[in-house]
Formats: structure tokens, C-alpha cells, sequence
């Protein structure tokens, strides 16, 4: 392992040979693209306003990668480069290293983005935004090459066996009664969270919990249409984030910090993603309503 080290080492301090301020700047920028930050801005930006079930199947495997990642993270328990002498990081990200979780988030995020949209601008923003996220990484000093080799194949295995799998299970899953769809949405967030319960792993399993609770009663009772004229859109996101930040950290300053508070905390912050703003933006009249189905 030191000699893995040591060879990624001299990676990084290669990499940061090219340092230039407007190098410093572009990484840092595209670097949020795998902060927690985006996340909660982008997602709830495709669930309510852009496309409804994408935003649900996107969560889903997002969510489920950034669960992976951190338990992966705490079983290798290796360092990272800003440990070590004469590398330079201007972010100093606490924690593990290998997999690069920015790396293999962006990777989940914009690849599966491009299974589902098929189109050349989207697959090249799949391929590129991922691949120089990764490499930043490595500039900024975050991560070895071989935490970053690893998130990226994560990242891709994860988006083609769920790709894969998806659309079978989606289907029998929104067969099932309702009764059936909320067990399954309790019970494995909270099977993930025996398994493996950190403040880290505690958010991803939180916001699972609470979206995908949520989700079958908003069909059931809500039903929200995601289109409607732009200025509505631009209300409803407004709306919808601005409580979800209150959320965020306005519970974070009354919680105590202990993991438990941190598993409520996202919680509430993926039912209101998932039932509480489209409740608000019907009533409100921001959105309509979608017609039922037959298999309503």
C-alpha cells in the first residue's frame, strides 16, 4: 500500500507542476459540481420543474452511490495527499480517500443523465464534466489518481447495472399497493443505516427515506405537474429551496450533532423535496394537477 501511495503521490505533485491561477480557478469551480451543495440545488430543480420521474430514478441511484461511496471510504480508511509534504490544497477535504466521492458522484449524476437522454451534448457532458472533476481532484490535492480510477469505474458499473435493472424493477415496484411501496421505502434506508451508520451515511439514507416515503403518497394525494409557465417555475424553486435550506441548516443549529439528528434532519428534508413543496405548489396554484391513471 505505501508503494501505491507513493507512486499516487508523485502523480499529484506532477499534476500541480501545471498549477497557474486560472487553472486554480477552473478546478475550484468545477469542483462544486461534486459538493453536496449541487446536489441539493439540482435535484429538486429536475423533480419539480423539469422532469418528474427523472428527477425520482436520479435520487435514487445518486443517493444509493453516495452511501456506497462513504462505507467504501470508511472500509479502506486510506489518506489523502494533502497528509503528505509539498502538496498544495486549498480545500483540505477532511476524511478517507479512495473512491474520490466527487469523482464518482459527478460520474452517477451526468452518466446517468446520458443514458436517459441519449443526446451528443448530454454524453459529452457525461463523459467530460465527470472526467475533469476527477482530475481536479487530483490538482487540488484531495485525492490520489487511484481514489479518483476508482470512483470513476464505480461510477460507470453503477450506472449500467441500475440502467440495466432499473426500468424492471421501477415497473414492478409502482405495481405494488401502497402499503407495499412505503415498507419498501422504510426498510432499506433503514437497513443501510444498521449496516453501516456514520453522520455521512446518515444523510444519504435520510433523504431516502424521507423522498421515497413521501413519493407514493404524493401520487396517491398531490399528483403535482412539473410543467407550467416559467415565471411559476421560477416562484416554485424559489419557494421550494428557500425551505429547504431552512431545513438544512436552521435544524442543524437546533439538533444536537450525533448522527441519529442527522438521519432526521435529511429526512425532512427529502419529504418536503417529495410531498411537503408539491403540496404547497398546488395549493399555491403554482403547479397543476396530473389526470390519474388506470393503475392509480
Amino acid at each position: 500500500m505505501d508503494g501505491l501511495i507513493q507512486w499516487g503521490l508523485g502523480v499529484v505533485q506532477w499534476i500541480q507542476t501545471f498549477r497557474n491561477p486560472a487553472l486554480d480557478g477552473f478546478f475550484a469551480t468545477i469542483n462544486f459540481l461534486g459538493e453536496e451543495d449541487f446536489y441539493v440545488l439540482f435535484l429538486p430543480l429536475i423533480f419539480w420543474c423539469l422532469h418528474k420521474a427523472l428527477g425520482i430514478r436520479l435520487g435514487a441511484v445518486l443517493l444509493c452511490s453516495m452511501y456506497l461511496n462513504q462505507f467504501l471510504k470508511d472500509l479502506f480508511a486510506t489518506p489523502r495527499p494533502h497528509q503528505y509534504p509539498n502538496v498544495w490544497s486549498p480545500f483540505k477535504t477532511a476524511g478517507y480517500g479512495i473512491p474520490s466521492g466527487h469523482t464518482q458522484g459527478t460520474t452517477v449524476f451526468w452518466g446517468y443523465l446520458g443514458t436517459q437522454l441519449k443526446t451528443r451534448l448530454w454524453w459529452t457532458l457525461a463523459i467530460a464534466l465527470p472526467l475533469f472533476v476527477g482530475i481536479g481532484r487530483m490538482y487540488l490535492g484531495d485525492h490520489f489518481p487511484q481514489d479518483v480510477l476508482t470512483g470513476w469505474a464505480i461510477g460507470v458499473a453503477l450506472v449500467a447495472v441500475y440502467a440495466f435493472f432499473q426500468p424492471r424493477v421501477g415497473e414492478w415496484i409502482g405495481k405494488q399497493a401502497l402499503t407495499m411501496q412505503l415498507a419498501l421505502a422504510i426498510v432499506i434506508p433503514l437497513a443501510l443505516v444498521a449496516l453501516h451508520f456514520t453522520a455521512d451515511t446518515a444523510k444519504s439514507a435520510g433523504v431516502l427515506l424521507g423522498f421515497y416515503v413521501a413519493l407514493p403518497i404524493e401520487k396517491k394525494f398531490v399528483r403535482f405537474a412539473t410543467h407550467a409557465e416559467l415565471w411559476k417555475q421560477i416562484v416554485k424553486f424559489a419557494l421550494g429551496i428557500a425551505v429547504l435550506l431552512a431545513l438544512r441548516f436552521g435544524l442543524k443549529a437546533i439538533f444536537p450533532e450525533h448522527a441519529l439528528f442527522d438521519l432526521l434532519r435529511y429526512a425532512l428534508m427529502g419529504a418536503w423535496v417529495g410531498i411537503g413543496a408539491p403540496w404547497v405548489f398546488v395549493k399555491a396554484k403554482l403547479a397543476g394537477r396530473e389526470q390519474r391513471t388506470k393503475s392509480d
